[in-house]
């Protein structure tokens, strides 16, 4: 009987044994690492008091690396994501662009080697008119100032960033794209390093000129309630872009209902330039910023220009291809890429994993970098993946 009640006690520890190991794995197995975003709002002395009435207070999207909580005396390198018109900063963080969300985006491409870490951080660029185009206006508010001066002061301020230029750097679509070049070029300084997609609004060329019918719809408005909500048609959508461009490019604070000076106008049932007005928007247009901005070109640690074979403005091929070559007669280090099958918006999370996020993890300085000195190499490369390099 005693040998039986060992027996009985003997399979009982055996099957404690079977079966708790995979219950202990269960309960112990450690936690992926994973980032996190943090939503904050910003209030900026540059945008108050702005015509329009839009808020000074901005909100802002920030993402931590996996590491940033685990490792308290690392710091990273950031990268500043611009969203395109229309849009506002959901466009990268929340079901965007092909239902990208930026935490676990981010969390992948780290995860799997594709980047490095660094901070991401998507402001919004979203106003009455739908878009700020991130530059100065006496209108829509200096968002200019905004954004490289006031929103990464206080990021710097606020996380462990790496605050130098060689470790900063940014990077939009579309109107975004637009910005990205703008700041890069005007404040070396601050970003040291940029990447356009699609960036429209380069220069004055296709889509942009008087050639578009949607130019006499424009300046034939009379009421702001006549812009439509959400455009039905590309000619709407013209308008809309035209009306926003204006306030960004040609404010007019004495020029009601829209406060804008337009580049064209009516005469006699056709289209002529207003000369004055088309200059001020060649001025705020980089391929025509080139020369005047040649040396804080040259001072970027990268540039890189892209858009797909199917985009549907046409100004944003034109000027694409006229700026890399203003660019390389200039001597000055970029890439420039079309890539296949992509139209306007349809692989930009794709160029996010394939191509932007690698050419920033190989120009941005991070911590490690920093500690064996900037010259060396990074693990992150963009040479020999099929980029053309000019």
């Amino acid at each position: 009987m005693q040998s039986l009640k060992s027996y009985k006690v003997i399979l009982s520890f055996i099957f404690v044994l079977a079966f708790a190991p995979a219950s202990f794995a269960q309960a112990t197995a450690p936690a992926i690492a994973t980032g996190k975003l943090v939503e904050l709002k910003l209030t900026s002395p540059s945008l108050q008091a702005n015509l329009l009435g839009d808020p000074a207070e901005q909100t802002v999207a920030v993402y931590l690396p996996p590491s940033y909580d685990a490792s308290p005396a690392k710091r990273f390198p950031t990268l500043y994501l611009l969203h395109g018109f229309t849009a506002n900063n959901k466009a990268w963080t929340t079901n965007g662009y092909q239902g990208m969300s930026l935490q676990p985006l981010m969390d992948e491409v780290i995860k799997s080697g594709k980047s490095r870490e660094m901070i991401v951080v998507a402001p919004n660029g979203w106003n009455t008119y739908r878009g700020a185009f991130y530059t100065n206006s006496t209108v829509n508010g200096n968002w200019e100032d905004y954004i490289y001066r006031d929103l990464v002061q206080n990021i710097d301020a606020n996380y462990r960033t790496i605050a130098k230029a060689e470790s900063r750097g940014i990077a939009g679509h579309s109107m975004g794209g637009y910005g990205a070049v703008t700041l890069a070029m005007k404040h070396p300084d601050v970003f040291g390093a940029v990447y356009a997609l699609s960036p429209c609004c380069l220069g004055m060329e296709g889509d942009f000129t008087s050639a578009n019918p949607a130019w006499m719809k424009t300046i034939r408005l009379t009421s702001r309630d006549q812009i439509k909500p959400q455009p039905k048609s590309k000619d709407d959508f013209y308008v809309i872009a035209f009306v926003a461009v204006s306030a960004a490019f040609s404010p007019n604070p004495q020029h009601k209902p829209f406060y804008v000076d337009f580049p064209y106008e009516e005469r006699e049932g056709r289209l002529e330039r207003n000369e004055s007005v088309y200059a001020r928007w060649r001025a705020k247009m980089p391929l025509y910023m080139i020369d005047e901005n040649k040396e804080n070109l040259l001072k970027l640690r990268g540039i890189f220009i892209d858009y797909g074979q199917k985009e549907e403005f046409s100004h944003i091929t034109m000027t694409s291809q006229l700026f890399s070559k203003a660019l390389a007669e200039r001597s000055i280090p970029h890439t420039f890429e079309v890539y296949e099958g992509g139209d306007h918006g349809n692989k930009i999370r794709q160029r996010l994993e394939t191509r932007l996020l690698r050419f920033f993890s190989e120009k941005l300085v991070g911590q490690e970098r920093q500690e064996a000195g900037a010259g060396g190499t990074s693990a992150f490369g963009v040479d020999g993946s099929g980029i053309k390099r000019l």
